[in-house]
C-alpha cells in the first residue's frame, strides 16, 4: 500500500474526532470535498469515505486507504492532486490557531514571498520602476 493514502486516511479518521482550527477545518473540508466529488458514482468508495467521517475507527481507515491506494494506481494523475491537497491539508492543521501556513505548488517563475504579516513594501532585485 501506499504510504501516503495509509497516513492520509488515518489522519482523516483522527482528525474527525479533533477540534481543529478554522483554517485546519477549511483545508480539511476541502479535502473532503475533493474526494466525495471524485467519488461521486462509486457507491463503495464514498461508504469508505463517509464510514472515516462518521465512524472513524482503524478498520474505516484501512476501508479508506483500499479506496485511494486503488486510485492513485489506477490514475497517477489523482495521486498528484491528492497529495498537493494532503499537504495543504495536513499544514493548515500543523499551523493551528493564529499561525499561517504558506504553500507554494506547481510551476514557479520568479520570486515568492511567504509571509505572515508584512508592513511596507516588498522589493526584488532594482532597477526596475517604482510604483
Amino acid at each position: 500500500m501506499d504510504p501516503l493514502m495509509a497516513t492520509a486516511a488515518t489522519t482523516l479518521a483522527a482528525w474527525t474526532t479533533t477540534e481543529l482550527a478554522q483554517g485546519g477545518r477549511l483545508a480539511v473540508s476541502a479535502l473532503i470535498d475533493f474526494l466525495r466529488d471524485r467519488f461521486r458514482r462509486e457507491p463503495e468508495a464514498r461508504e469508505a469515505i463517509e464510514g472515516v467521517l462518521q465512524q472513524p475507527s482503524p478498520d474505516a481507515a484501512r476501508r479508506l486507504t483500499e479506496v485511494l491506494d486503488r486510485e492513485a494506481l489506477r490514475d497517477p494523475a489523482f495521486r498528484t492532486e491528492f497529495q498537493a491537497r494532503w499537504e495543504r491539508a495536513d499544514a493548515a492543521v500543523a499551523a493551528g490557531p493564529g499561525s499561517v501556513a504558506n504553500s507554494v505548488s506547481g510551476d514557479v517563475s520568479g520570486p515568492v514571498v511567504q509571509a505572515r504579516d508584512v508592513h511596507g513594501g516588498i522589493s526584488f532585485g532594482g532597477g526596475g520602476p517604482r510604483h
